[in-house]
């Protein structure tokens, strides 16, 4: 009875809220996924494997250069999540470290291809335009994986102290003219 009792519970698994359950016969990925909720399957040969398709963040950091070829730092943060239908070839192609092997490298490259388009100062005045452009570079590295970018956020966009410095110094002069016309 206990034998039995024990064959029958390994024969169901459950399949947590906000996941799919990839299953493996043998090991190999099966292209269907198992819903949330419970499943039968067959004890000893297949194994479930759960995939988070809720919204997750990756936040990174790194270096770039503007078109005036001043050195960007930046610190950027993504939310996305795995699209159901390919929770299985993600699997199997990537495995569970998708962020770490697809996306942020995705980032630091879309980052780079983007932000060499824009000057410094276009970097910060412009940045809704840079973070959706960013955003979309992304988006069309990634969806080919089944990972859909949800938000993409320029937390911190920061240059070297040089040209923080000159940017003072403009913004000085340009500021002791205007009150020199006031004066005169």
């Amino acid at each position: 009875v206990a034998l039995v009792g024990t064959v029958l519970a390994t024969c169901f698994t459950v399949v947590k809220a906000g996941h799919t359950g990839v299953v493996l016969t043998f090991g190999a990925v099966e292209e269907n996924v198992f819903d949330e909720g419970l499943h039968f399957k067959i004890p000893l040969i297949q194994n479930v494997v759960q995939m988070n398709n809720r919204t997750q963040k990756i936040e990174t950091d790194g270096t770039a250069s503007s078109k005036d070829l001043q050195i960007i730092s930046y610190v950027v943060a993504v939310n996305f999540h795995v699209n159901d239908a390919s929770s299985a070839s993600l699997y199997q192609n990537v495995g569970t470290d998708y962020g770490s092997v697809i996306i942020v490298p995705a980032i630091q490259e879309s980052i780079k291809a983007v932000s060499a388009q824009y000057t410094a100062e276009e970097l910060i005045t412009k940045r809704q335009a840079v973070g959706d452009q960013i955003k979309d570079a992304l988006s069309e590295k990634i969806n080919q994986y089944g990972l859909t970018v949800e938000i993409f956020n320029i937390v911190n966009f920061d240059f070297s102290e040089e040209f923080n410095a000159a940017v003072q110094a403009k913004q000085t002069a340009e500021m002791m003219v205007g009150i020199e016309e006031i004066l005169l």
